[in-house]
C-alpha cells in the first residue's frame, strides 16, 4: 500500500506497476498511468483527453462540505437552479424541463443544476422521502437530464458526485476514455473515445471551492 503527495508520485507508482495484470487505488493514478500506456509520448497522451469546445453544463448531486462551498461559490457567478425531490418523484416530465432550463442560459459561465444541500437538509428530505427512493430519484433525474443535454448538443458536463458521476457516464454509455489534464489533485478532464463529450468527474470532498470556474477556465482553446 502506498500514498501520495504529490502528482509526482502518481506518476513513479504508474511507472512501478506498469506491466501488473491488476491495479486498484485512488482516480489520480489514471493520469499516470495514461502516460505510461502511451509508450513515453505523455503530450500526446495529455492532448487526447483535452476538453472539447462547445456548450457546456454542471450537474451537482454530492451533499459533502466541500461540494456545498462550491456550489456557493459558484452560485454567485452563474445562473443556478436547485433540483426539487417531490418533483423527481411526482411528475414525469422533470427531466425534459430542467435541461430546457440549463439550454437557455446562453454564453457565460455554464448553468448549473444542483441537489447539493446541508446536512440537516438533506437529514429532512430523507425523513420524508425515504433514504433510498430519493436518492434512486435523484440519481435518475440527474442521469435522464445529461442524455438530453447531450442529445442536444452539450459537449462538456461538470459533475459532482461519486454516484451521480457513475449514473451519468452509464446513462450516456460511455465505456472508455482518453485521460486528460488534471483540474485539481485527483480530478482530470476526461474525453470519450467514440465522440467529441468531455467531462469532469470529481467525487465529493475533491477540488477547492472554485472547482467549477477553474474547470472551465483551464485548458480551453
Amino acid at each position: 500500500m502506498v500514498d501520495t503527495l504529490t502528482e509526482q508520485h502518481l506518476l513513479d507508482i504508474a511507472a512501478a506497476v506498469r506491466d501488473w495484470p491488476l491495479v486498484t487505488g485512488g482516480s489520480g493514478l489514471a493520469i499516470g498511468l495514461a502516460r505510461q500506456l502511451s509508450r513515453g509520448q505523455p503530450l500526446t497522451a495529455r492532448a487526447a483527453g483535452l476538453p472539447v469546445p462547445g456548450p457546456c453544463a454542471i450537474l451537482s448531486g454530492s451533499c459533502s462540505q466541500m461540494t456545498n462551498r462550491q456550489v456557493a461559490r459558484y452560485r454567485t457567478l452563474a445562473p443556478s437552479l436547485a433540483l426539487s425531490v417531490e418533483a423527481c418523484l411526482t411528475e414525469p416530465d422533470y427531466p425534459a424541463r430542467l435541461a430546457d432550463w440549463l439550454l437557455s442560459q446562453g454564453e457565460g459561465p455554464a448553468p448549473l443544476l444542483y441537489a447539493t444541500t446541508a446536512p440537516e437538509t438533506l437529514g429532512e428530505i430523507q425523513r420524508q422521502y425515504g433514504v433510498q427512493a430519493a436518492s434512486e430519484a435523484v440519481e435518475a433525474c440527474f442521469a435522464a437530464v445529461a442524455r438530453l443535454l447531450v442529445a442536444a448538443g452539450v459537449s462538456r458536463l461538470i459533475v459532482a458526485g461519486g454516484e451521480t458521476s457513475s449514473r451519468v457516464t452509464q446513462a450516456l454509455a460511455i465505456h472508455a476514455f482518453h485521460i486528460g489534464p488534471q483540474i485539481a489533485p485527483g480530478v482530470p478532464w476526461v474525453r470519450a473515445t467514440d465522440r467529441p463529450l468531455s467531462l469532469a468527474l470529481k467525487s465529493g470532498n475533491f477540488g477547492d471551492e472554485h472547482f467549477f470556474s477553474t474547470a472551465q477556465e483551464a485548458f480551453h482553446d
